[in-house]
């Protein structure tokens, strides 16, 4: 388990673009002790990048420089939004970012417990880290600090959250980490509350493909292409599953389900009182690829 790295500082703007860059083009300067200046970012900010460069699954240590190195070198997913969205401008491309660190523990340890295990959909951000403790503690792992804990939520949440009502001219806007944008989390300015949006969402439906993927840790299973048959429940709440990962009701994710079959994407059957979806069963890095080609398409025909 992770905790911590990211210094607290959730994702940027430009970070990951920045962050990536580095990876493709230039990676042995990640160990530079001027990193910060190279980024052109506080030192504390750089030390920030490249954890979230792991995080996210968009870079992995390059081994070949020792077990111990700073330097990183891309992932297929890495790979491939550098070459079809390296400036991050797609809703899709900051999806498939949150489904990565929710899928990731090994370094962002909250993230995944948060989405998966944590219950509430209206709460304090004190209650939240006392739920995480309690989490902790009943696992029998090593306990980290208070503060770390408090500063690994709070990052979190900031990550997410958009504050309401808006205030015109709040430098604090102008910081908020991309992944506000998704639309999962709300935090009222009056009553210090956090809402966890479990309402449909427009997820597009080669990204439900990917978390799908990434979730069931499936790449191909009963070969590339072949069609998957998954209960609605093991949609919604098997652990890391995509209604975990959109934080969807049972009934918001039957609503999108439905919505791809009726564009003919899926098949929906009943089977003993239960919902059975046939679903393909692409490798992960195939659905954002695939989600990539639908875009430009759509930007084709307009």
């Amino acid at each position: 388990m992770r905790f911590g790295g990211h210094q607290t500082f959730s994702i940027r703007d430009g970070w990951l673009f920045k962050g990536l860059r580095m990876v493709v083009k230039d990676p042995e300067r990640l160990a530079d002790p001027d990193l910060a200046d190279w980024l052109g970012v506080g030192k504390n900010m750089a030390k920030a990048i490249p954890h979230w460069l792991l995080a996210t699954g968009l870079a992995e240590k390059d081994l070949a420089h020792g077990g111990k190195t700073k330097v990183l070198k891309p992932t297929p997913l890495g790979d491939l939004i550098w070459g079809r969205d390296r400036y991050f401008l797609l809703p899709g491309t900051w999806w498939a970012v949150h489904i990565q660190l929710m899928n990731r523990p090994e370094h962002a340890y909250s993230w995944n417990w948060f989405f998966n295990q944590f219950s509430a959909s209206r709460f304090e951000r004190p209650i939240c880290v006392e739920a995480l403790r309690r989490h902790l503690a009943s696992t029998g792992q090593r306990m980290p600090s208070a503060r770390t804990l408090e500063r690994d939520i709070a990052c979190l949440l900031r990550s997410y959250s958009v504050s309401v009502p808006r205030e015109v001219g709040d430098p604090e806007e102008a910081m908020e980490c991309p992944l506000s944008e998704l639309g999962l989390l709300l935090h009222s300015r009056q009553t210090g509350f956090f809402h966890l949006n479990r309402d449909l969402k427009p997820i597009p439906y080669h990204v439900f493909g990917y978390a799908l993927a990434c979730g069931e840790d499936l790449f191909g299973a009963g070969g590339r292409g072949a069609a998957l048959d998954l209960s609605l429940t093991e949609l919604t709440h098997r652990p890391n599953s995509p209604g975990h990962a959109f934080a969807l009701t049972a009934e918001a994710t039957y609503e999108l389900i439905a919505n791809f079959e009726a564009q003919r994407l899926v098949r929906l059957d009943g089977q003993v009182g239960e919902r059975i979806v046939r679903i393909d069963g692409f490798p992960a890095i195939e659905w954002m690829a695939r989600h990539y080609d639908s875009v430009e398409k759509t930007e084709e025909a307009a």
